[in-house]
């Protein structure tokens, strides 16, 4: 499959000299702080600013005009809170605008990996992308915080305050970075959309040829023996689970135990997902997938019942579990729509980056709807639905959604392409019934 440059991710790029000039000079006044950062020994702000530099000057280098830059406002928006936070100079109340620089340099990254590799996507993917980039750096920052503080005795994160009081200032930088992602996602569509076409950059196209890079490969053999279970065997567990998950919702409601109800009711409906995909659009799923999610689902729920409380790390087995669901689904999505839509290829490589950002944030979602939901519940007397118990137990689940996703990733072509193709052949047959 061959396909063709998008004119409106060019519109990122002017090629005048006024703009030239500004935003060349904002990169000497960055490349000058950088070497101000080295000098005092800041070597973390140092390379942080060399890579802004780097993305702000990749397409004047690549298509060898130095008059070709970024909108100057995209610079700016770059380098502001950068230019703050690296001299100790806050004069912001809040990381929001850190958050929108980070959103502003996935936008850029994005473009470029359109324009210079073999990836394609269109403006909305990339604007998804930025999205889930924000969320995802919020929670990769802060883990390569807490692992420096644990293992090397630094003090980004673990500074003399409780784990809960440094949990809830995470949750609140990770509250910043969704506003932060959402909003900026939202205002570099509609600068996409409604900026004018005249005077585009004529970005030289690279051609994709979409290879027979997603080939099935046999799992290992540890794993063709854990699932050598019959169809039959695996339906049967699934069931019983559900049967599990039904007793634990009665035993919720004649408890009056709200926690051990929500998550059981929740739990059973997200076990029947299958069918009424099966059902209404005719996607049959594999009975190993189902009993997949089903365990994934179960294991939850009846830690949110005792098991959690009592059992060392059975929080973090559930988080790896249910991280390598998300995964999947994000990788099945995601192929199918790389299937179907001509204007998008993403080679299997750049895939498993994708699917590991997707997790990271979906994992950073998850622990805000948990601080989230353990406030309101705490505040209107309840017990708690979903509890956080400090910053390490937050920074341990990330890893182990980290884990979840690379087994999924890894091994997704193996399980998943057959569904990618039925559900882009879905997608097709959409597309027809609306023309």
């Amino acid at each position: 499959m061959v396909t063709r440059q998008l004119d409106k991710l060019s519109k990122l790029l002017k090629n005048t000299a006024l703009n030239a000039f500004v935003g060349w000079t904002m990169v000497l006044f960055l490349a000058l702080l950088g070497m101000g950062n080295f000098i005092y020994g800041r070597f973390i702000w140092t390379i942080l600013i060399a890579f802004v530099i780097s993305i702000i000057i990749i397409p004047a280098i690549r298509m060898h005009k130095l008059s070709v830059m970024p909108s100057w406002y995209f610079v700016f928006l770059t380098i502001l809170p950068i230019v703050g936070s690296s001299t100790a100079w806050y004069f912001f109340s809040t990381s929001i605008p850190f958050y929108f620089s980070v959103a502003t340099i996935a936008l850029l990254v994005a473009a470029e990996i359109n324009w210079f590799t073999s990836v394609k996507m269109t403006d909305k993917f990339a604007i998804l992308l930025v999205v889930v980039t924000t969320l995802a750096i919020s929670g990769l920052w802060h883990l390569i915080e807490w692992l420096l503080d644990i293992y090397l005795g630094t003090s980004y994160l673990l500074s003399g305050l409780s784990p809960d009081a440094i949990n809830d200032a995470v949750m609140y930088q990770f509250i910043y970075a969704m506003v932060s992602g959402v909003a900026a996602g939202t205002l570099f569509g509609w600068y996409l959309r409604s900026a004018k076409n005249s005077n585009l950059v004529d970005v030289p196209t690279h051609m994709s040829v979409e290879t027979d890079d997603y080939v099935k490969h046999r799992p290992p053999a540890p794993i063709r023996r854990l699932l050598g279970i019959s169809s039959e065997k695996q339906v049967t567990a699934a069931r019983m689970m559900q049967g599990g998950l039904v007793l634990l919702l009665l035993f919720g409601i004649f408890r009056k135990d709200l926690s051990t109800t929500v998550n059981s009711t929740t739990g059973l409906i997200l076990t029947f997902v299958p069918h009424i995909i099966t059902r209404k659009y005719h996607i049959k799923q594999d009975t190993g997938l189902v009993l997949w999610l089903t365990l994934a689902v179960f294991l939850h729920t009846i830690g949110t019942f005792e098991f959690y409380d009592y059992i060392d790390n059975w929080d973090h087995v559930t988080h790896a579990l249910s991280a390598s669901v998300v995964a999947a689904a994000g990788y099945t999505l995601i192929r199918a729509i790389d299937i179907y839509v001509d204007e998008i290829y993403i080679p299997p490589g750049m895939l498993f980056i994708f699917i590991l950002i997707f997790v990271l944030s979906m994992g950073v979602v998850w622990e805000i709807i948990e601080f989230l939901s353990d406030e309101l519940t705490s505040t209107l007397g309840f017990d708690a639905i979903l509890a956080q118990h400090g910053i390490g137990d937050t920074m341990l689940d990330l890893m182990f959604d980290l884990f979840g996703a690379v087994l999924a990733a890894t091994w997704g072509t193996a399980y998943l392409s057959d569904i990618s193709y039925k559900l882009a052949a879905k997608f097709d047959e959409m597309g027809k019934l609306k023309k």
